[in-house]
């Protein structure tokens, strides 16, 4: 099967989890005999690269500006941006070249923050049938996040809507969609997204995760008797992503045998983070390696207040062998609450996250579930399971496109 992933970005360029996951099924893909090839935006085009056997095609942008400049750019920059998006018939004409060079047989889209979905279009001309993969709120929101002062958007926003209405006429377009989370699903389902399609061809799949054995075993060797019992966080340190919420949850503790470690870097600064958690013994850390932070934990902690599609940090920690709390928000109840719900917490209630780490605190150590305990997350998000998965569904698609290529 010669198969088409379309992302606004692909590795080495990586701002977060969705570039890592296109790029992991696509070589997955790879290994298991198809032919595969990922479209991404750049700010100049670069010629089609071969990229661990996957073709990689590297489009120039032509919006106003480059996605990471963003926060450069006034109020009105950034809606004239978004609505001309819409209408971008240059990166459509980018991709028919494109299109007509890897011949695809099927089109997977996924996160397309700064690409039109009159890609979709393009597509479409040519009988290609298209999954699209939500991996964020790219098709109803401005900022791909559905989140603002502070909280989660309970409805579709005029101006959402008026610089998004395209996406939702274009999407008619779409033979199936996916979602890494049954919220981000049902966000999309209950917005008027996919509506036109049968709910068997509305589909959860999970993210894949690949953590090195050495790094599991690493941890599994790992004194950890010498220190408090260590709790982390890891991500980007802001308010949405429950950050406070986590500092404030042990203050309430108070003083005891035990830690903090928060990895990551804010968007501007951490001051405000680092004046709200003076006098506990928590430490911001900056940038780590993953893994050699994972060691030295009792337990990770999840506190996001938006609607997180599908933390990837809890797929690493599962493997690992780090057991999570999470807040009941977006997809992390899916992955917490496969095999361990007693550990979720209300999104922004300090107090019964303070319940939960408590909790943790009182079973002590060696009572914490390890890695056998999480086993449902872990077989789901093996990087050939997640494949087969979306072979499954890719088949399905062809299969019913078939007899009206034979009628034509």
């Amino acid at each position: 099967m010669r198969i088409l992933h379309v992302s606004s970005l692909y590795p080495p360029h990586i701002v977060g989890g969705a570039e890592k996951s296109v790029a992991l099924l696509s070589e997955q893909l790879v290994s298991m005999g198809h032919d595969v090839a990922a479209v991404c935006i750049e700010r100049e085009g670069v010629p089609k690269t071969m990229q661990n056997g996957v073709a990689v095609y590297r489009m120039p942008h032509h919006n106003t500006f480059w996605l990471e400049d963003w926060p450069g750019h006034s109020r009105g920059e950034r809606l004239w941006q978004k609505m001309r998006q819409q209408w971008n018939t240059a990166i459509e004409a980018e991709f028919d070249r494109i299109l007509d060079d890897f011949k695809p047989d099927i089109m997977n889209s996924h996160s397309m923050v700064d690409i039109s979905t009159l890609i979709w279009r393009a597509a479409h001309k040519r009988g290609i049938p298209i999954v699209h993969t939500c991996r964020d709120y790219d098709l109803l929101c401005g900022n791909a996040a559905m989140f603002r002062r502070g909280e989660n958007c309970s409805h579709w926003h005029l101006g959402c809507r008026i610089v998004n209405v395209s996406k939702l006429w274009t999407s008619k377009w779409v033979d199936a969609a996916v979602a890494v989370g049954a919220a981000t699903l049902q966000v999309h389902v209950d917005h008027g997204f996919f509506a036109h399609l049968p709910p068997e061809r509305r589909r959860v799949i999970w993210n894949g995760a690949i953590v090195p054995e050495q790094a599991a075993r690493a941890r599994d060797s790992f004194d950890r008797s010498h220190q408090p019992m260590t709790f982390g966080y890891l991500g980007r340190i802001n308010i949405e992503k429950g950050v406070g919420t986590l500092i404030d949850a042990f203050r309430r503790i108070g003083a005891g045998n035990w830690r903090v470690k928060i990895a990551g870097q804010a968007p501007d600064t951490l001051d405000e983070f680092k004046k709200q958690a003076a006098g506990l013994p928590i430490e911001f850390v900056g940038w780590v390696d993953p893994f050699d932070f994972f060691r030295e934990l009792d337990a990770l902690i999840v506190p996001s207040i938006w609607a997180e599609p599908l933390p990837r940090t809890i797929l690493e920690s599962y493997a690992i062998g780090v057991p999570v709390i999470g807040a009941r928000s977006g997809g992390i109840p899916d992955l917490i609450g496969a095999d361990n719900s007693a550990w979720l917490f209300e999104p922004g209630n300090d107090a019964d996250l303070a319940s939960k780490v408590e909790q943790a605190i009182r079973m002590g150590r060696a009572a914490l579930p390890g890695r056998d305990a999480f086993n449902t997350v872990f077989n789901e998000t093996r990087p050939p399971r997640v494949a087969e998965k979306y072979l499954d569904l890719y088949r399905e698609v062809l299969a019913l496109r078939a007899p009206h290529a034979r009628s034509a």
